[in-house]
C-alpha cells in the first residue's frame, strides 16, 4: 500500500485542485488517503468528504482535528499514522500536476534502495501576479543530493514534492519536533545517512499566496527566520555541519544587507542605473544570465526595467 498525506489548515478555497490531482494519479495499487487537518475552522474537512467512495483505490483515514497542533507537532502525529511502506506529502494549498507523479516516484524508490526519500522539480506559482515558473531548469534526469547540498540550497523547498520510505520517518528524533521543523529539517536530517533524490521533471505547483506560512513573509523576513533557527538545527545535526551552517549565515546575513540597501534606494534611481548596465550588456551575455540566474531574480531585474 502506497500512502498520501494530505496536510492541511483552512485550505477550502484550494482544497478542490489538490484533490482532484490526487485523484486523477494512474497508480493502479491501493492508495491511503491520510487527512492531517490542524482543526480548520472552514469547510475544508467537509470538501474532502466529498471526495470518499469516488474511486475504489482509496481509502480514507481522518486523523483527529478536535485540537491545533501546530505545523511541527502536526506532521509529528500524521508521519507514524501512515500504513503505506511510501508516504508521499501534499499539502492542501498546493497540487501535481502529473498523473504519473506516485508511480514515478514509487518505482524509483523500488529501484533505488540507497535514498531514504526522493522529490522533483516544481512550478511556483505566484497567485497575486497569476504566473508560474520552474524552480530550476526542466529536465527528465536525477540527482543525488546529501545533507551538505541541502543546507547550502534547499532545492526540494515544500513537502508536496516529496515521496519517503516511512521507515526513514521513522527514525526522526523525537527532540527534533520540538522545534519549528518544516520540509528543510527533516530532509537533512534523512539526508545523514542516506541519499536524497530529485528528479528534473516538475509534477507538482508550489503555491504563494497571502495567507501561505511561509510564502507570506517578505524576503528579509524568511531570510532572518532562517538564520534565528540555524543554531538549533546546527546543534539537532550534533554540529555535524557547523561550517555549512556558518557558511549559510554568512551568505544570508550578505543577502539582508544587500536588500536593506537596495530597498534604501529610491525606485527611480535604481531603474535609471538598471537600464544603463542592460544598455552595456551585449546580447548574448544576457541570455546566458537568463540561464544562470534563478528565476526570481531574473523576473524582479525585468520588473524594475519595465
Amino acid at each position: 500500500m502506497l500512502s498520501v498525506l494530505l496536510v492541511t489548515y483552512n485550505h477550502s478555497k484550494y482544497i478542490r485542485q489538490a484533490l482532484d490531482s490526487v485523484f486523477m494519479q494512474d497508480y493502479d495499487g491501493p492508495i491511503e488517503l491520510v487527512i492531517g487537518d490542524d482543526k480548520s475552522s472552514d469547510d475544508t474537512i467537509d470538501i474532502i468528504k466529498e471526495y470518499q467512495n469516488r474511486d475504489p483505490r482509496f481509502t480514507f483515514k481522518f486523523l483527529e482535528n478536535e485540537h491545533n497542533f501546530g505545523t511541527t507537532k502536526n506532521y509529528q502525529r500524521c508521519f507514524p499514522a501512515c500504513s503505506g511502506e511510501y508516504i508521499a506529502i501534499i499539502e492542501g494549498d498546493d497540487y501535481w500536476t502529473a498523473p504519473d507523479k506516485l508511480t514515478c516516484l514509487a518505482t524509483f524508490l523500488n529501484q533505488h534502495r540507497e535514498c531514504s526519500m526522493v522529490s522533483h522539480n516544481y512550478f511556483v506559482f505566484l497567485e497575486g501576479e497569476k504566473r508560474f515558473y520552474p524552480r530550476l531548469p526542466i529536465g527528465e534526469s536525477f540527482i543525488y543530493h546529501s545533507a551538505r547540498d541541502l543546507i547550502a540550497d534547499n532545492i526540494i523547498g515544500n513537502f508536496s514534492t516529496c515521496m519517503y520510505r516511512k521507515s526513514e520517518l521513522l527514525k526522526l528524533p523525537p527532540r527534533l519536533f520540538d522545534v519549528k521543523s518544516y520540509d528543510w529539517i527533516i530532509n537533512i536530517m534523512l539526508g545523514t545517512n542516506a541519499l536524497l533524490a530529485f528528479i528534473n521533471k516538475p509534477m507538482s505547483v508550489y503555491r504563494v499566496h497571502s495567507n501561505g506560512v511561509w510564502s507570506s513573509a517578505t524576503f528579509i523576513e524568511q531570510h532572518q527566520q532562517r538564520l534565528d533557527i540555524i543554531p538549533v538545527y546546527d546543534e539537532l545535526t550534533d554540529k555535524h555541519f557547523e561550517k555549512e551552517f556558518n557558511n549559510l549565515s554568512a551568505h544570508l546575513e550578505k543577502e539582508i544587507a544587500i536588500r536593506r540597501v537596495t530597498k534604501s534606494i529610491p525606485k527611480s534611481s535604481l531603474r535609471h542605473s538598471l537600464k544603463l548596465v542592460n544598455s552595456l550588456i551585449p546580447p548574448i551575455i544576457k541570455k546566458i544570465l537568463v540561464l544562470l540566474l534563478p528565476p526570481a531574480i531574473t523576473v524582479s531585474i525585468r520588473k524594475r526595467l519595465s
